[in-house]
């Protein structure tokens, strides 16, 4: 009995050390009066950001950028990716977005992502649709794109509000 408790123990110690070893995304927002506003899931003061939202001022439109695990570039032909069908990059593709009910499915485009070895996908939609609605009032937000899919714990709330009226 008493080794079962140790073991207990250890195994408990070392999924706490894995666990503080994690890298910790967070979300952030930005909304200075002289550059875009901008709310981004990653690690602070890097370029590791799973998913991240940006938009002009006033514009109406947020943009939208989200590195996928999947790997589309297969080869390089000189300084240009190509996908496994000889398709240069980016690719056009199919980016579906979801929030509490709502969701919209928009044309976006792929890039290669040397530092992830995956896809960075791309696509814009208006703070009028449905999803902005529905983002703002549950901070819940998914991409899915290519098969796979990016789905953060929720925004803060205040965070989405204060980004997308920025964004209005």
């Amino acid at each position: 009995m008493k080794s079962a408790a140790v073991l207990a123990l250890a195994l408990f110690a070392a999924a706490a050390a894995a666990q503080a070893q994690e890298p910790l995304h967070v979300w952030s927002v930005e909304t200075p009066k002289d550059a875009e506003a901008a709310l981004r899931f990653g690690l602070p003061d890097t370029d590791d950001q799973p998913i991240a939202f940006t938009c002009v001022r006033g514009s109406g439109q947020v943009k939208v950028s989200a590195d996928i695990a999947k790997r589309l570039g297969v080869e390089r032909v000189g300084e240009t990716w190509v996908d496994k069908a000889g398709v240069r990059a980016p690719w056009p593709m199919s980016v579906a977005l979801a929030s509490e009910g709502a969701a919209l499915t928009l044309r976006g485009v792929g890039h290669p992502n040397d530092i992830t070895d995956g896809t960075l996908v791309l696509a814009e939609f208006s703070t009028r649709a449905p999803l902005a609605a529905a983002f703002r009032k549950t901070g819940v937000i998914s991409l899915s794109a290519a098969g796979d899919s990016v789905k953060p714990p929720p925004a803060p709330k205040g965070a989405v509000r204060k980004f997308l009226g920025a964004c209005k």
